[in-house]
């Protein structure tokens, strides 16, 4: 593992992505293997470029097989910057392959072409709709809108290792023909590990959304039953959305009311499998 810090800040570079950039030059691409790390690098700091100016401060960078990954110190961010964010990266590929098309016009340099090319695959890869992909990030959070966070998560999630196991076995096929194609079968190894490393429970997102959305002042009432687990509520929160929970017993008749931070405080104390007649007898305990 290489360490170092850039723009202040830190960068890690795993040893495996130098292996991989090593068999890519070995196969006679050499200047492709140098523009994929290049163009990769400036990939992420354009993540990181669009996550500063949107006011969110970038703790580290970390590079392995097939990518990089920013890590911001922020547990949370709003939606609308988090698909900026996503976004942005893919999009500095794009830009820069158009660029370096513009300029091929007009010198015919023959090592263009894998500069352009290398921009192509990244800004392709990346919006694959996979997570922990930008572009799985990105469907994960337009579905987390209309679903809510849990739904969303377990939508993707099983999309996404349907995907890796897909592309395991292309690799395992394709490798009669090229063994470089087994690089398929890592990745798609690689993609397995980011997303279940990635798989954390959404409660600090959920916690802050619900902060802006009591400060818009805009509730919508939810009417449950007192014998329903917390979690359920937890999977169907949607972003920027604040409600007022009325509990009724199996027969509807009214027990009480829950705001959402009287519910997390239950939450806190009593845990996410607590049903809202406990929640809401710790309410009254307080």
């Amino acid at each position: 593992m290489i360490r170092f810090q850039l723009l202040h800040t830190k960068v890690e570079l795993h040893s495996s992505l130098f292996l991989l950039l090593l068999l890519i030059a070995l196969s006679g691409n050499s200047i492709f293997a140098a523009s994929s790390l290049l163009f990769s690098f400036l990939h992420e700091f354009a993540h990181r470029a669009t996550a500063i100016h949107l006011g969110y401060s970038p703790e580290k960078i970390s590079y392995g097989l097939f990518g990089g990954v920013l890590h911001l110190r922020e547990g949370f961010l709003q939606p609308v910057d988090e698909l900026l964010i996503h976004l942005s990266g893919p999009f500095f590929n794009i830009v820069a392959a158009f660029l370096l098309y513009a300029f091929y016009q007009y010198y015919d340099y023959p090592w263009f072409e894998p500069l352009i090319l290398s921009n192509i695959i990244l800004a392709i890869y990346n919006l694959m709709p996979f997570f922990p992909l930008d572009g799985g990030k990105i469907v994960d959070l337009y579905l987390a809108i209309f679903l809510g966070y849990g739904r969303s998560q377990k939508i993707s999630r099983f999309f996404s290792l349907l995907f890796t196991v897909f592309l395991f076995l292309l690799g395992i096929y394709l490798v009669q023909y090229n063994v470089l194609n087994l690089f398929l079968s890592a990745l798609a190894v690689n993609l397995y590990v980011a997303r279940k490393q990635d798989n954390s429970f959404i409660f600090y997102k959920i916690t802050r959304n619900i902060e802006d959305g009591i400060k818009n002042g805009n509730e919508k009432i939810v009417v449950c039953r007192e014998d329903m687990k917390a979690i359920k509520i937890i999977e169907r929160y949607k972003p920027l959305e604040s409600r007022l929970f009325t509990i009724v017993n199996d027969k509807g008749k009214y027990k009480g009311q829950l705001t959402e931070t009287e519910l997390l405080n239950g939450i806190y104390y009593c845990g996410i499998y607590a049903d809202f007649k406990r929640l809401l007898a710790f309410k009254r305990a307080g």
